[in-house]
């Protein structure tokens, strides 16, 4: 029988913004490219970068999400996708939406749908939720000879990011004196 020590590396959810950890992501995107290959079936992948947006550029110096934007987001792009697509934390200012059955252009149109929802959803108050965010597709069949390997599609998808919206409001420093 392993130990609770020994046993934490079998969690299979980042315990800072309540998604699946890359482990788990590495795992099911594995899996999913193998099964896409074999019946040659549509797969892509999502990637999510939110970056805090900054009043000043002191304040840009600081890159890392607050746990509770983290947490904010993930929750708003769970509640935005499908039953089945399985979205994780990829890195520390990224997320990995793997949606299997899906050919890139699918993941387009969410994008969209998702960015429409940010723009209309209520921010009036200053929050430290205040984020832009940035997304790339990877898939396949659109990009089969370029892909090779599961790991390829986030590394792709990242080289093709761009912008696509922006949520909240920043909270303004105050000056110190």
């Amino acid at each position: 029988m392993l130990s609770d020590r020994s046993n934490h590396w079998l969690k299979l959810v980042d315990e800072e913004s309540g998604l699946y950890n890359r482990l788990y992501l590495i795992h099911h995107l594995t899996e999913s490219f193998a099964r896409a290959r074999r019946y040659n079936a549509p797969l892509s992948c999502l990637v999510i970068q939110a970056k805090p947006l900054h009043v000043n550029e002191e304040d840009s110096k600081s890159e890392a999400l607050s746990p509770s934007a983290v947490r904010a987001l993930g929750g708003f792009l769970s509640s935005n996708i499908r039953t089945g697509d399985i979205l994780g934390r990829w890195a520390a200012d990224e997320l990995l939406l793997v949606a299997s059955n899906t050919a890139p252009e699918g993941l387009h149109t969410l994008t969209e749908i998702i960015s429409d929802k940010a723009r209309t959803a209520p921010s009036d108050e200053p929050t430290d939720l205040a984020v832009s965010v940035h997304t790339g597709v990877a898939g396949l069949p659109d990009d089969e000879k370029i892909i090779r390997h599961a790991e390829a599609m986030p590394l792709l998808a990242r080289e093709r990011l761009t912008p696509v919206f922006h949520t909240g409001k920043c909270k303004k420093s105050e000056p110190s004196y």
